[in-house]
């Protein structure tokens, strides 16, 4: 039950993190994350980030979606997170 509150406090952070990436872009080794640059990243983050909250809360409730989707959302977190480590480096 704690992993499911850090999760889901993880995912409130990155949807800050977007939601300030939209208004004021953010540069990370010369490039630059906001809506121009890097739209096709910023999509995909908004929808992996809305996975990660609604697999938290089904899992909180002890849904059996939640208990299939909770581990299929941290995981999609982790290659969304390979892509961004791919586009840093380019």
């Amino acid at each position: 039950m704690i992993l499911c509150r850090i999760v889901m406090a993880f995912g409130l952070l990155n949807g800050l993190f977007l939601a300030t990436a939209l208004f004021v872009p953010l540069a990370f080794n010369s490039h630059i994350y906001g809506w121009q640059q890097a739209s096709s990243l910023m999509i995909l983050h908004a929808f992996v980030t809305a996975a990660m909250l609604y697999a938290a809360v089904e899992k909180q409730r002890g849904s059996a979606l939640g208990l299939k989707a909770f581990p299929a959302s941290i995981m999609s977190y982790i290659l969304w997170l390979c892509m961004v480590l791919r586009w840093l480096a380019l």
